[in-house]
């Protein structure tokens, strides 16, 4: 039943902005929650799939899948309404296209679970419309209602886009076992369901269960007792049993208007016949209900007090009833009837009857009317878009500049862009705040065209109006943003200094973003300690703005200089806090977070944490590929296809590189392309397929393959597609001369940077180079300078990954019987253990009684032993030795036996290893 009560102008307060992405004008998504049962509206209770949703243990999940008009939401009612009579709790949102905005999204499904905190009612605590949410706030709500709860999501399919994606999975992740979450949606790919990782229980209902069967259709006709038997199966036939039809069909015969031969031309339901039953019905109306319709059609959603507003009567909530009562495809939204919508279907045939009969300028004015209610009662968003279908653009774009700024902290760019499509430039030229807020937006969505004519129109009206130099800095400040996405790194660190000078703190969060622009670049030359330190200036600058954005990015740059020296450990702690904080305090616009989630993913993968990295790729690889940095894309979809590839699933591992190439194509990015050359020339290489990574490798350019120089390295290319991949491959090939004469240049070139990653790397390439070469003693004094950075830093994959032959390299390399590891060698043992090779150590050479017996060995050495000892583990041959002792070769030979069997050792590789242990080399 409506409600005519005075709250109705106040619920209208609480409907959340419309996406104006819509193709039509849009009210938003209502929510509500109640502890009594929901009025379900359906004359046919469906007992067999109630059962099913009912069933015992009780389901975690619950989705109802299937097209328009197959009963979704009534069914939802029905479960809800005998779940309520057990004494559980029933929240209810229902998505429209505005609510894929995740902060608004979280705002609903909290207002619904705040309304269940029945201790909540009893302080006078009501839910709050005035700020965003947090999933935190979401998850304190859930756990502070003492009953079961079932939480429903209505027209999932409405809502989809890269952030409602993500922030649903995390939602799901943290609902606590007494909450069961019932989806309704036209669409819902397996895919996208098995992330949602509940795993006490899934019921799917998809659209042929939902279909009627016949003895539910009898039921359905049974009110008109003069159709036979045969004529209700001939309806129920042609419609394949789709409840939308059949509630046409019962609508028309109400009327007097009985089914005519040309509703059944065709097989099956035909958008024909849907329009053909409406047309049917819709004529049969009294004149006044029928203009009625229309004009209720326009605004997606209605409240007694809207149509109040549009009828200019104030019979709003009888009026509702009414066209309820009349069965004309009115439904409720929330559970308390405070708002109501046609059915999509229906409402698209008023809207093109509206269109026909109604002049275009009384439609405008009708939005115009619509707009000022909206703009009356606080929905700025909703008033923006009925302003704009109004033709009121100067208008829209004023009730907008007050609230970009606000889009634009919460990361609605796609808003935002949709915006900007509509408005013509003067209007936005109008409001340097909605300039900045669209050229960001086209930037980072990768409207490369869009944004560089919207800066040089900027730049045009600047220069003529004689701006400040303030205004100079801002319209620079969201050139930065078009520069990063467009990997113009240099260009973007010249800026960045550039607007430095023409702003200060008293800027915020656009003087913070010169400093992670600078930043950048110094990532990119080596200099990480310099971009750590200017990070940390744009910190408390972001803080003080609550700008989660260019926190992210600040976080990620931290955690890139980390990298660079070899820190992954110390990186992957700074990540994970970052992130955490990022979700807790993101008022659901988590792609603030999806930038640190690439790298901390990446990290991960590196640590040998595959299941927590493809978790952090599944939640945020969508929102990466939409608005991250090119650095970030590659990181990301580089780390999505190594553990694929590490799975076996190379179909999956190519379709990772696949897109990265897309993306790099598409939008000119050339990185992008490399490093998908780059991995996929690597992955070919490890499996042995070297003529096709040769292929590849003849892709990349001579200075990420043969020819290096001096430039830019990041993340996703700096230990590996920087001459990395091609000297694997000179290896793989037998051309070992060739491989350490590149790998030694680079080496060089990666200590002279501090690039200590990189140099971990090289080494590790170099040590296999000479083992293939046979110089066992050099390959093995290059593994250990190699896992010396890796012991530093918590290294894994970067050994792991290069197969049979780095595993037997560490196999020869570890500690000899009888000596207690240092640090270094045990790292070794432990990156065996991870390689299944673990314990091997102990049963081959038993243990001579650790480290005191370790050191006796020592002791028992000549000090010419020891000598020869440094001497050996310098990597000097026999006849070096024997030169500069001057002795023969066949002395030294018999040195060295003795020497191997008082340290009960078998070769060089390991004599090395012990020298290094007790200091007799550095």
């Amino acid at each position: 039943m409506i409600r005519k009560s005075a709250k109705t102008k106040g619920s209208a307060k609480k409907a959340p902005a419309p996406d104006a992405a819509a193709p039509l004008p849009a009210v938003a998504s209502s929510v509500t929650s109640t502890a009594s049962s929901p009025n379900a509206r359906s004359s046919i209770v469906r007992h067999r799939l109630l059962d099913r949703l009912g069933a015992d243990p009780r389901p975690r999940l619950i989705v109802v899948q299937g097209p328009a008009g197959y009963g979704k939401t009534s069914l939802l009612r029905q479960h809800c309404e005998r779940r309520a009579a057990l004494g559980e709790r029933i929240g209810w949102v229902r998505m429209d296209a505005q609510s894929g905005d995740a902060a608004h999204f979280l705002r609903l499904l909290c207002d619904a679970v705040e309304g269940l905190d029945t201790g909540a009612r009893k302080r006078g605590a009501t839910p709050s419309q005035e700020r965003p949410a947090t999933l935190q706030d979401l998850l304190r709500s859930l756990v502070r209602v003492r009953e079961p709860v079932v939480l429903v999501v209505d027209n999932f399919e409405t809502a989809a886009s890269a952030h409602f994606e993500a922030v649903f999975a995390q939602v799901v992740r943290g609902l606590p076992m007494s909450v069961q979450l019932c989806v309704g949606t036209r669409v819902l790919p397996t895919a996208r369901l098995a992330r949602l990782q509940i795993r006490d229980g899934t019921v799917v209902v998809a659209n042929e269960e939902l279909c009627f069967r016949p003895s539910e259709t009898i039921e359905f006709f049974r009110e008109f007792s003069s159709l036979r038997p045969e004529e209700v199966a001939e309806i129920h036939e042609r419609t394949d049993g789709w409840p939308a039809a059949l509630q046409a069909f019962r609508l028309c015969l109400r009327r007097g208007a009985r089914f005519r031969a040309e509703a059944y031309a065709g097989k099956g339901v035909t958008r024909e016949l849907i329009d053909f039953l409406a047309a049917e019905m819709f004529d049969n109306l009294a004149p006044a209900l029928g203009t009625l319709l229309l004009e209720l059609a326009i605004p997606e959603k209605l409240s007694p007090a809207l149509v109040e507003h549009i009828t200019g009567e104030p019979r709003g909530a009888e009026r509702l009833a009414e066209i309820e009562r009349a069965g004309l495809f009115l439904a409720q939204v929330d559970l308390e009837g405070n708002w109501l919508r046609f059915h999509n279907l229906f409402r698209q045939f008023l809207l093109v009857r509206a269109a026909a009969l109604f002049p275009a300028e009384d439609l405008r004015r009708r939005h115009r009317r619509i707009a000022e209610w909206y703009a009356d009662n606080g929905l700025r968003e909703e008033a923006i878009q009925h302003w704009l279908e109004a033709g009121e653009t100067d208008r829209a774009a004023n009730l907008l500049a007050g609230i970009v700024d606000a889009l634009v902290a919460q990361e609605r760019l796609g808003l935002i862009e949709t915006y900007a499509e509509k408005l013509p430039a003067t209007a936005l030229l109008g409001h340097d705040n909605l300039v900045h807020a669209a050229i960001i937006a086209y930037g980072f969505r990768r409207a490369f065209d869009k944004a560089d004519r919207l800066l040089q129109l900027h730049r045009e009206r600047l220069e003529k109006s004689g701006a400040g130099r303030a205004q100079i800095g801002l319209h620079n400040f969201s050139r930065l943003f078009v520069l990063a996405a467009q990997d113009r790194i240099e260009e973007l660190g010249a800026v960045g200094a550039e607007t430095a000078q023409q702003l200060d703190d008293r800027s915020g969060f656009p003087y913070a973003v010169t400093f992670n622009s600078r930043a950048m670049l110094c990532i990119g030359r080596g200099e990480c300690e310099e971009a750590r330190s200017l990070a940390m200036q744009a910190r408390p600058l972001h803080d003080r703005d609550h700008n989660l954005f260019g926190q992210a990015y600040q976080d990620a740059i931290y955690s890139m200089s980390l990298s660079v020296q070899g820190r992954i450990d110390d990186a992957v702690r700074g990540l994970t806090t970052a992130l955490k904080r990022t979700e807790e305090r993101a008022f659901g616009s988590v792609s603030a977070g999806s930038v640190a989630a690439a790298y901390l993913a990446s990290h991960l993968y590196e640590q040998n944490r595959l299941v927590e990295a493809e978790t952090l790729i599944g939640d945020y690889g969508q929102l990466v590929e939409q608005q991250a940095i090119v650095d970030a894309v590659a990181t990301m979809n580089i780390t999505r296809a190594r553990i694929a590839h590490l799975a076996g699933r190379r179909g999956e591992a190519e379709e990772a590189l696949e897109r990265t190439l897309y993306l790099g194509y598409r939008h000119s990015l050339e990185r992008l392309v490399i490093y998908a050359h780059a991995e996929l020339a690597r992955q070919a290489t490890l499996d042995g397929q070297l003529d096709q990574a040769e292929r590849w490798l003849r892709e990349l350019p001579a200075a990420f393959r043969d020819e290096p120089r001096e430039g830019l390295m990041f993340h996703a290319g700096e230990a590996e597609a920087c001459t990395v991949t091609y000297a694997r491959w000179l290896i793989r090939c037998d051309r070992q001369a060739e491989a350490r004469v590149l790998l030694g240049g680079e080496i060089r070139r990666a200590v002279a940077a501090r690039r200590r990653r990189r140099e971990m790397k090289l080494r590790l390439l170099n040590a296999m180079a000479f083992r293939s070469a046979d110089k066992a003693n050099l390959a093995g004094r290059a593994l250990l300078e190699a896992l010396e950075i890796g012991a530093a830093g918590g290294f894994v994959r970067s050994f792991l990954d290069e197969g049979a032959p780095a595993l037997a390299l560490m196999k020869q390399v570890r500690a000899p019987r009888g000596v207690q590891p240092d640090a270094v060698l045990a790292y070794l043992e432990k990156l065996l253990v991870a390689a299944g090779e673990g314990g091997e150590a102990d049963a081959k050479t038993g243990d001579a009684g650790g480290a005191g017996t370790a050191d006796r060995l020592i002791e028992s050495l000549t000090e010419r032993e020891r000598n020869l000892l440094r001497f050996v583990s310098a990597g000097l041959s026999n006849r070096d030795l024997a030169e500069r002792l001057s002795v023969s070769t066949n002395t030294v030979k018999w040195h060295l036996r003795n020497i191997f069997e008082k340290l009960r050792i078998k070769n060089r590789v390991q004599a090395i290893a012990l020298a290094r242990r007790f200091g007799l080399i550095e």
